[in-house]
């Protein structure tokens, strides 16, 4: 049977979670009444000669491949494997991989269009327009090529102001017992609640731009409960990085999950100037664990340059007050960024010290496209001439040494990053690998006792058992 729209989720990294954003607009499409599947070739592992078959075998008219920029060659490979067996098929790329560089994807590759930023508007009327070849002038947020192969853009897409009118993400087309069992963190799903963001740190792209957009709590608790119901997740958490920048969805999202007893455990990523004794707790009562930082340089003078707009105390604090909630904090750091000096190293070592963070490497600082950092390493002509080879070289998660942005030479910057590695495992003491497991076991233990019907006295137990819980871990002394 024939398809309208064939949905690709390319290999980029290990298949833990579900890509929300091909599950979204493959929701959009099914609502608009058209045939979608998804091939997704990251979760199902599958070879180049695997997919090469699973074209040849289906047939559809629409070809739509989501990814971030490091799929960007995959991406290319991709577009010609659909072009040279099914030539009249229509190739349709977003995400990052289109939104950060449309021009360069479509003049270097087999790609028709690019869906710059969000797509689920823009999709409803791009694939009517597709199957019945009409003009793609008057669809805004896209880039295509034109007969003549030129390359045109139309007008910018209005953002989607109500997120509570998008249909729940089209999980049921994903491989999901493959994203559920898998050994990292088994039957875990995430959820979307805020898009774009206000901040203008250096080295990240801003998909959605500036404005944030949120869903309501009830939406997302809802969410949460069908997710539950449906395939019994344990644990969720969410694909953005400011939830918490809407202190008051966060307060309302919490006292929904404690009035509904959703009772499941979840995390989210935090920034360091957002977070304070108050708003942990509340999200602690809520079923909050994990909290993971962007904490990115234990110097404020590189901080600074990041323009990440907040302080080395404040990051101190924010290590305090979620120790003190009982929660698990991951965090992330960036090495060689302009300016940066064994000096300015150096603090970022004893600022993991101070706090004992669990860190074991660190990221290289990476110009992505459409990035300040991106512009600043043009500028300096940093960057390979061939601009298509160096997005061809961007590797996953900034672990590959591609461009130094330093005045140190290259084989020092990488000494000196493997030497910072090396101190910060020794950091991971006796003391703080037993303070981890304590708390693995708390939380071991939560899952088991949430897994039980609640009963008034369940009720009275869970509260006494989180009171004395949090006494305990705020009367001890963590600096």
């Amino acid at each position: 049977m024939k398809t309208d729209f064939l949905l690709i989720n390319p290999p980029c990294r290990a298949a833990y979670l579900v890509p929300i954003g091909l599950g979204y607009i493959a929701s959009v499409i099914k609502k608009e009444g058209y045939s979608v599947k998804i091939l997704d070739i990251n979760a199902l592992k599958l070879s180049d000669e695997e997919v090469r078959e699973t074209i040849k075998k289906l047939e559809f008219d629409i070809a739509g491949i989501g990814g971030l920029t490091p799929t960007y060659k995959y991406v290319k490979w991709l577009a010609d494997t659909i072009k040279t067996y099914k030539p009249d098929v229509t190739v349709v790329a977003g995400n990052m991989v289109a939104t950060a560089h449309p021009e360069l994807l479509l003049r270097n590759s087999r790609v028709d269009i690019a869906v710059i930023d969000e797509g689920e508007a823009t999709i409803r009327e791009l694939v009517p327009a597709i199957l019945n070849k009409k003009d793609f002038s008057e669809i805004d947020g896209i880039f295509y090529k034109s007969k003549d192969n030129e390359i045109l853009k139309t007008s910018p897409r209005k953002r989607i102001l109500d997120l509570d009118s998008l249909p729940f993400p089209a999980w049921d087309l994903f491989p999901m017992e493959i994203y559920l069992d898998n050994p990292m963190q088994a039957r875990t799903m995430v959820v979307s609640a805020v898009r774009g963001c206000p901040y203008e740190c250096t080295f990240c792209s801003h998909p959605f731009g500036r404005r944030v957009t949120f869903r309501s709590a009830g939406s997302i608790v809802e969410e949460i409960k069908e997710l539950k119901e449906r395939y019994n997740i344990k644990m969720t958490g969410f694909s953005d990085d400011l939830f918490l920048i809407n202190r008051k969805l966060v307060l309302e999202f919490c006292d929904r999950m404690i009035a509904e007893k959703v009772n499941i455990e979840w995390g989210c990523a935090a920034r360091v100037n957002l977070v304070d004794d108050s708003l942990l707790r509340n999200m602690r009562l809520a079923g909050c664990v994990e909290l993971g930082y962007g904490f990115e340089s234990g110097s404020q003078a590189m901080l600074d340059r990041m323009k990440k707009r907040v302080t080395v105390k404040q990051a101190e604090e924010a290590v305090k007050v979620t120790r003190r909630a009982g929660m698990k904090i991951t965090g992330s750091f960036i090495l060689g960024m302009p300016g940066e000096t064994e000096s300015t190293i150096k603090e970022t070592l004893d600022f993991i010290k101070r706090t004992r963070l669990p860190m074991r490497r660190f990221f290289y600082a990476t110009p992505y496209p459409k990035t300040e950092l991106y512009e600043f390493a043009k500028q300096l002509r940093r960057l390979p001439a061939d601009e298509d080879k160096y997005v061809e070289s961007l590797g996953e998660m900034r672990l590959t040494f591609l461009v130094n942005l330093t005045d140190f030479p290259d084989k020092k910057l990488v000494s000196l990053k493997e030497s910072a590695e090396k101190i910060a495992k020794r950091n991971l003491s006796f003391r703080f690998k037993f303070e981890e497991f304590m708390r693995d076991w708390l939380r071991r233990f939560t899952v088991i006792r949430l897994s039980l019907k609640d009963s008034g006295v369940l009720v009275t137990i869970k509260k006494i058992f989180l009171r004395i819980q949090y006494k305990l871990i705020k009367n001890r002394n963590l600096k």
